[in-house]
């Protein structure tokens, strides 16, 4: 953002200067002005050295003129010029517009000067004829310069002083709001849809206060969208669950009642309802994280002992897959105020996630460590698998309700709810979570979580790879 209020600064600085360069060029330049007898010298001296032109040239005509002027002038860049009654030269030179301009301007007895670099005086000799004495400048930079500094050096700094002003304000009054609007979008794209721009960009009155409006309008609307897919989500889990309860008693009364030929029937029934049953704790459990609620009090947690757990739970089912878990820590880990439940669930879903897609024979890495480059401790929860990976695209998606990647086979099963369940704990407890492709397979999910303080670091390994397991 400081890059654009630099470029607006910048373009309308330089702009402005170069308009006031300009004028002020222009109304010099083709300024004609009167030079007054005293105190200025060229004025006091022109009337001296006219009568002494008119002299040369009256006495030995246009050679006298010409010694007259190379001996008064040695600076290459004036040139003397003498014009008789007709504004024409002595020595028959031409003579430019801007000559006979500040000639025929010039009244008898007076020194006239047009663009800073032709000086004439008009005068009568003393045998009665009139003449114009003539003196030109070769312009440079120098006396470009003069023009602008000379005679007005205080007038000029305090021009410079009010531009420069004036085009801090006119960058900061533009590029402030849109700082603001950026702001209030990076905490919007955090998750914090009651983020709202500033009352006092919305009191512009001009075309981004009109766009402040339209974008809190817009976080509204969303707002209110997911407010209200939440409420859905949350009264259908609630409202299914007595009915789920009810067919679970019917069906264990109808089975009492049956004979042996329904048994398949009846598993498959019972199948069926307990994949409703979980999908609906898990819809209920999704509900209540993304609404900030715990499962229960809060209380000091060691992080690293419930990883453990975790993982030996996981290591026990990937042994029947012929997989295993491996975990290696760091020393205890306490988290303040934590919920256990909500932390259980998100390492549960993260893991067993990876056992689900790591490939048979191969070992799921987990690692607990530390990271203290931060401002704050963090703990660094990290798990490696052996499968096929996401596509780059996904790796944001995934941790979205009810988001499947595309594809054929086991991998692909699922409802979709165990990474977005894992995002909200971890949320909830103001940590991250991402994911990240290995090289050349395998997907790695590490979670930041910020905690109080670490035991003395120990190493534990849960099991070596069963490769020797078949499924």
């Amino acid at each position: 953002m400081y890059r654009l209020f630099l470029k607006i600064f910048l373009w309308y600085w330089l702009t402005a200067w170069a308009m006031i360069a300009i004028v002020l060029l222009g109304s010099r330049l083709n300024a004609m002005k009167q030079v007054s007898s005293a105190p200025n010298m060229y004025a006091t001296v022109a009337p001296i050295m006219a009568a002494e032109a008119a002299k040369a040239y009256e006495s030995g005509g246009p050679e006298a003129f010409a010694r007259f002027s190379r001996s008064n002038d040695h600076n290459s860049q004036r040139q003397l010029v003498l014009l008789d009654g007709s504004y024409k030269d002595v020595q028959s030179r031409p003579v430019s517009e801007d000559g006979l301009r500040a000639a025929h301007a010039a009244k008898e007895g007076q020194l006239l000067v047009l663009r800073g670099r032709i000086a004439a005086y008009k005068f009568v000799s003393s045998s009665g004829h009139p003449y114009i004495l003539m003196l030109f400048l070769k312009s440079n930079l120098r006396q470009i310069g003069e023009i602008l500094w000379g005679g007005g050096f205080v007038f000029t700094i305090s021009l410079m002083l009010l531009v420069t002003l004036l085009c801090l304000g006119l960058a900061y009054h533009i590029a402030s709001p849109i700082r603001s609007i950026q702001s209030t979008a990076r905490r919007v794209a955090q998750g914090d849809l009651k983020a709202r721009v500033p009352q006092s960009v919305s009191r512009r009155f001009d075309e981004l206060a009109a766009l402040a409006k339209d974008f809190d309008s817009m976080v509204s609307r969303l707002d209110s969208l997911i407010q209200t897919q939440k409420k859905l989500l949350n009264s259908v889990s609630h409202e299914l669950r007595s009915p789920l309860a009810r067919i679970n008693i019917s069906l264990a009364l109808l089975r009492d009642r049956s004979t042996g030929d329904s048994e398949d029937l009846f598993q498959r029934l019972d199948r069926d309802v307990i994949r409703i049953d979980l999908l609906m704790g898990q819809l209920l459990t999704l509900s209540r994280l993304e609404s900030g609620f715990s499962s229960g009090e809060r209380e000091d947690l060691d992080f690293a002992q419930l990883v453990e757990e975790v993982a030996a739970d996981a290591n026990f089912e990937a042994q029947a897959l012929g997989k295993s878990v491996s975990l290696q820590t760091n020393g205890s880990i306490l988290l303040r105020r934590a919920d256990p439940h909500a932390l259980r669930s998100a390492c549960e879903n993260v893991i067993r996630n990876a056992v689900r897609f790591t490939r048979p024979g191969s070992d799921v890495q987990i690692i607990l460590d530390v990271d203290r480059s931060a401002a704050e401790p963090l703990a660094v929860l990290s798990v490696r698998d052996d499968g096929p990976g996401v596509p780059e695209d996904s790796l944001q998606a995934i941790f979205q309700p009810f988001y499947r990647i595309n594809g054929d086979g086991e991998a692909m099963g699922g409802n979709g709810l165990g990474l977005a369940i894992a995002s909200e704990a971890i949320r909830l407890h103001r940590g991250t979570i991402r994911a990240a492709n290995l090289r050349p397979n395998g997907l790695e999910i590490i979670i930041q979580l910020p905690f109080a303080y670490e035991a003395p670091s120990h190493m534990s390994e849960l099991s070596k790879p069963a490769h020797s397991i078949t499924v």
